[in-house]
């Protein structure tokens, strides 16, 4: 069977003697699987675990044997389990998982003589949005009206435009690579080393505050993050949606913007900075502007998350909160140009969005040449 049935993300429950929540981060090598597998307990008062993993699939089994890392159970940092009294945290931890289409189930046990089934699902953040929309896309003019609405509640919402219906998902999730643990460890290490001499401030990996600034500047230009971008503006959030879409091919599709009730989100659930060492999250957050000119012009806020599957999570937990944190407009890509002319007026344009050479080119480009170059 091939290898890349198996590479991806992972998610799911184990369960029993103890049971919680399983994550399997896999990516495809060349002849083999690496990644991160995570047993996250359900007693949030003893530590969880965690292993790197290395394994090749023998036909439609996945077979393990690692030996755990203690988790904190509130912080996103390794411990010892002798720090929890009365806490047997195992040296070995063996699974057996059998793959049956999207679904990765099988048994766990360990030398400290517990056992338990677990049960696995895909990622699903290739399929369609599980969020629908109006049946016709919204005019430039209902969409307005409805934002309109909003002004009583500034920076309670957050906005991201799309200039198709993708579903979420961050950059990072969008590659072949799931692990985020070598992501950080590794590559986020060699572009800070390498980006010294290009940047106008040193980013401390030891300091938090620093390590979202130096992630937000990377996904401001093109690398790879586990970020979104969003805006407290929905007429920015327009301005990136309608820019980017295109109307030189038939049956263009609406163009999509999200919009999310962050300071609900915040309130309700714990807002986490880390990428490894903790339980699945999507989090809000808004970084330090060092050395990025770009976030204050363009209202920026971020989410960061450790999820391939953004839409999937934000579903489940307002299923479970009977709450709507997520709301998706359509609108039609029909009307760019005006709308793009009119966002112009109000002084959101590519020069504005893009202080620097980049932001002159692109202004000037559609002074000169229209919006359809």
């Amino acid at each position: 069977m091939s290898i890349e049935l198996f590479a991806g993300q992972w998610s799911g429950r184990f369960e029993g003697t103890n049971g919680g929540l399983a994550l399997l981060d896999l990516d495809e090598e060349d002849g083999w699987l690496e990644g991160m597998v995570y047993a996250f307990d359900g007693n949030q008062r003893v530590p969880s675990a965690c292993a790197p993993i290395t394994l090749t699939p023998n036909g439609d089994v996945l077979e393990f044997e690692v030996a755990p890392n203690a988790i904190h159970p509130l912080e996103a940092r390794f411990t010892r389990p002798d720090e929890f009294e009365g806490v047997v945290f195992p040296d070995k931890i063996s699974v057996r998982l059998e793959l049956d289409g999207d679904t990765l189930s099988g048994t766990w046990s360990t030398d400290a003589y517990t056992t338990g089934k677990v049960t696995l699902q895909r990622s699903e953040a290739t399929k369609p949005s599980p969020y629908t929309t109006e049946a016709s896309p919204l005019s430039w003019e209902a969409f307005q009206a409805e934002v309109l609405e909003l002004a009583n509640e500034p920076y309670r919402f957050i906005f991201r435009g799309q200039s198709a219906p993708w579903r979420l998902r961050t950059s990072f999730h969008r590659t072949k690579r799931k692990d985020l643990w070598r992501y950080w460890h590794e590559d986020v290490a060699r572009v800070r080393y390498a980006s010294v001499g290009k940047t106008e401030h040193v980013f401390d990996p030891a300091n938090p505050e620093h390590n979202g600034a130096f992630m937000h500047l990377l996904q401001h230009h093109g690398y790879p993050t586990p970020m979104l971008d969003w805006t407290y503006s929905p007429y920015i959030a327009a301005f990136f949606a309608y820019s980017s879409a295109s109307l030189s091919t038939q049956d263009v599709p609406p163009l999509r913007i999200f919009m999310f009730d962050a300071e609900e989100w915040k309130t309700d659930f714990n807002q986490v900075s880390n990428v490894t060492l903790c339980r699945p999250h999507f989090s809000i957050i808004e970084p330090l502007a060092l050395g990025n000119p770009r976030a204050l012009p363009q209202q920026s806020v971020a989410a960061v998350t450790n999820l391939d599957d953004v839409e999937g999570y934000i579903k489940f937990r307002e299923a479970k909160a009977g709450k709507e944190y997520l709301r998706v407009f359509a609108l039609d890509p029909s009307e760019r140009n005006d709308v793009l002319r009119q966002l112009g007026l109000m002084g959101i344009s590519p020069g504005s969005m893009f202080p620097g050479f980049e932001g002159v080119c692109r202004e000037y480009r559609d002074r000169h040449f229209g919006y359809d170059f």
